[in-house]
């Protein structure tokens, strides 16, 4: 087996368990074909000018912790670096054949100043949305030349959807570099299908989120409301947590939804494959995604998907297995809805988990992974 060190910016921790679990979920596999450790390197914000803390997770599992109340974004980024090289030095990395990366900044900003030091193959994975934003910031600002620049030193790179690939070049003006596409993993032994939705005596929706304004929840409450309105039934129960959850609920009350909407709070992977289960259709209604790893689990519950023309997700969907939205507003909601529940007897939920799954398998992920961790180490 390879040995391979990964290093993520991006992980479950001692103070977020559910922070990057993507992340992890990949890790997990990738280590079945490797010989693996993952340290999760961070500068957190903290109440002293510096601190730092190690934390042993797991046998392959370590944490690099600064901790400081600096808020120059550049300094995090050098900060971060020198975190970087102390993890590399002290995992001893030397014993390693290819340095992973998981999410490029800030642990790559200054790749350039180390890599003739640190002469090991790196590889790059990246799931990230931010690009396709531009990191919400405009075109030329010098924080951005650095994240570019970390795309222009021709690491190979293993991104979630050919979608973000598309992007990454796009933002980075480069595309020299070896490009892989390998999905996000699921946990295929929580998300399966269990064949609940049969039960249900009224139409049931659901959808979990980290709920930002970027998910754009309101068209799609906007859509329900005049379900209700017609007289049309239904259940919507809605998963997670964040900045705009409150005012999702105030939302939900003012129009007279409390009976038919139900907020779940946060949930953990049991909980949300049994909703999915017991769905009638998983709801997505972001503008954009990279992959969209919630969506793929629905389908491998057996649930239909209903949402926007989001390419990442189109790439492992077809008719057969989602109802797409003319446009992304409350019209486009409200007939999406309308036309899934006179068709919802159409979908089978038995082939949609068949069809997941055979995109999703794990074995394919894993031939995947060790045929490029080959090609980066003979490079």
């Amino acid at each position: 087996m390879k040995k391979v060190l990964h290093i993520s910016n991006w992980y479950p921790n001692k103070w977020n368990d559910l922070e990057g679990i993507f992340v992890k979920e990949q890790f997990d596999v990738f280590s079945k074909v490797t010989k693996s450790t993952m340290l999760n390197v961070q500068v957190r914000e903290g109440e002293k000018l510096l601190s730092y803390k190690y934390i042993q997770y797991s046998d392959n599992e370590e944490g690099y912790y600064l901790f400081s109340k600096i808020k120059s974004q550049k300094i995090i980024e050098i900060l971060t670096t020198f975190l970087v090289l102390y993890a590399l030095y002290k995992s001893r990395y030397k014993n390693y054949e290819v340095l992973h990366f998981h999410i490029a900044y800030p642990l790559l900003t200054y790749y350039s100043w180390w890599k003739k030091i640190i002469k090991i193959p790196i590889l790059i994975s990246e799931h990230w949305s931010a690009y396709h934003f531009n990191f919400y910031m405009p075109r030329e600002t010098n924080k951005l030349n650095r994240i570019k620049d970390i795309f222009k030193q021709k690491i190979p790179l293993i991104t979630v959807s050919g979608a973000l690939l598309k992007d990454i070049q796009k933002f980075s003006n480069a595309d020299n570099f070896p490009a892989y596409v390998i999905p996000n993993v699921i946990d295929t032994k929580v998300y399966k299908q269990q064949d609940l939705h049969s039960k249900n005596n009224i139409p049931q929706f659901f959808i979990v989120n980290l709920w930002r304004s970027i998910k754009k929840p309101y068209p799609m409450l906007e859509a329900f409301t005049r379900l209700f309105d017609e007289g049309i039934d239904f259940q919507l129960k809605i998963g997670g947590y964040g900045p705009i959850l409150e005012e999702m609920k105030d939302f939900v009350r003012k129009r007279g939804l409390d009976d038919h909407v139900i907020f779940l709070g946060k949930m953990y992977k049991n909980e949300i494959a049994k909703e999915m289960n017991c769905a009638d259709a998983y709801l997505f209604s972001s503008e954009y995604e990279t992959f969209s790893v919630v969506c793929a689990e629905a389908l491998s519950c057996g649930c239909p998907l209903i949402g926007p023309h989001i390419p990442a997700i189109r790439e492992y969907t077809e008719k057969d297995n989602i109802t797409l939205l003319k446009s992304n507003n409350v019209e486009g909601w409200e007939i999406a809805l309308k036309i899934f529940l006179k068709t919802k007897e159409n979908f089978n939920h038995a082939k949609i988990a068949q069809k997941a799954e055979s995109f999703l398998s794990h074995e394919k992920i894993k031939e995947q992974y060790i045929s490029i961790i080959d090609k980066v180490n003979n490079d």
